[in-house]
């Protein structure tokens, strides 16, 4: 009886959890019903996310985390961090593991065409460098030639590195691997004097094995501008709105001039895409199932996207990493936020 009790209760669940993965609202549903948003990240980088001594969570995965928490649940708190490696990313999302990745996440053709992972929106560019153990004081890259590099097989970093090498006539030596954590690994172990991947990703690997270590650096030089995104279950397409409308309207608004600082003084907007952004009209964050105050309460807590850049990348951080890309389409970037109309 036991037997048949409990085969039953897992095929309820089967069933249930199938259903949610089918129906268009199943990420808002099984959010919802959870009462928490489980984000994808990459915890060797601290700069994505990581924990003080009291258990706090910083990072800029935690606060676009957090943001996703604000407009689903209405509190930037019910969030958890999962440690998702790059290559798990398409079956994280489709078995509920983790409802949104980032972390440093790419994409090539190839693997969108044959994944279970879609883009929905560009979080930031990144830049593909090296780590190397240094071989002479002058950190130049002619001092590598014929070099070793560990990277991940078939990838975008892997033909950079190709392009790379034979632009700059360094015949570097690529040993490949199924996944960024063995190639990671296999530096560690010293089978290859150069480790190549994402920059933000290669400074948590230095500050958490090497930084007392002079003898590995990061060579300035960068092989290759990478978008990076945050990716959502591809059957599920109205979370990939509802992903892209997140991200948009924290960048939305920065360009409207609104932050931490002067958001409880934003009333009396003319701009009728600010009013819709603030909820002034609820029925328009209502269409997404998201809570129409979202927006106050998320700039509130964490700023706008500028503010969650300049705190995890930029200038406040030990990073230091320059806008550039990062800005806007009228500062030289890249970014174009829609209005929300």
């Amino acid at each position: 009886m036991k037997l048949i009790l409990s085969t039953l209760l897992f095929s309820c669940f089967f069933l249930t959890h199938n259903a949610l993965a089918i129906n268009p609202d199943a990420g808002l549903r099984y959010i919802n019903s959870r009462g928490k948003v489980l984000c994808g990240t990459n915890l060797d980088a601290p700069a994505f996310a990581s924990q003080d001594e009291n258990g706090m969570w910083k990072g800029f995965d935690v606060d676009i985390c957090k943001a996703f928490a604000a407009a689903i649940l209405g509190d930037t708190n019910k969030f958890q961090m999962v440690d998702v490696r790059a290559d798990q990313a398409g079956n994280a999302l489709t078995t509920g593991q983790v409802d949104v990745m980032l972390g440093g996440q790419t994409l090539a053709a190839s693997a969108e065409a044959r994944g279970k992972a879609v883009p929905a929106a560009v979080l930031y560019y990144d830049k593909q460098i090296f780590l190397a153990r240094q071989i002479s004081q002058s950190n130049s890259l002619e001092d590598y030639k014929n070099a070793m590099v560990c990277v991940v097989a078939g990838s975008n970093d892997a033909n950079n590195v190709e392009e790379f090498s034979n632009k700059h006539d360094l015949n570097l030596k690529m040993l490949t691997f199924n996944s960024e954590l063995r190639a990671k690994q296999a530096f560690l172990l010293n089978r290859c004097q150069m480790l190549t991947g994402n920059k933000i990703y290669l400074q948590g690997v230095w500050e958490k094995h090497f930084q007392d270590n002079p003898d590995v650096k990061i060579i300035p030089d960068y092989l290759a501008l990478k978008p990076v995104y945050v990716l959502v279950a591809r059957d599920n397409p109205k979370f990939q709105s509802i992903a892209r409308w997140i991200i948009n309207s924290l960048q939305l608004a920065e360009m409207y001039g609104i932050n931490s600082q002067n958001i409880k003084v934003q009333i009396g907007l003319k701009n009728s895409s600010q009013r819709n952004l603030l909820g002034a009209n609820p029925k328009l964050w209502n269409q997404f199932g998201l809570r129409p105050d979202w927006v106050k309460m998320a700039l509130a807590k964490i700023g706008n996207y500028g503010e969650i850049f300049e705190r995890n990348f930029g200038q406040y951080s030990t990073l230091q990493i320059n806008r550039e890309e990062n800005d806007y389409l009228k500062n030289g970037g890249l970014f174009n936020p829609l209005p929300f109309l």
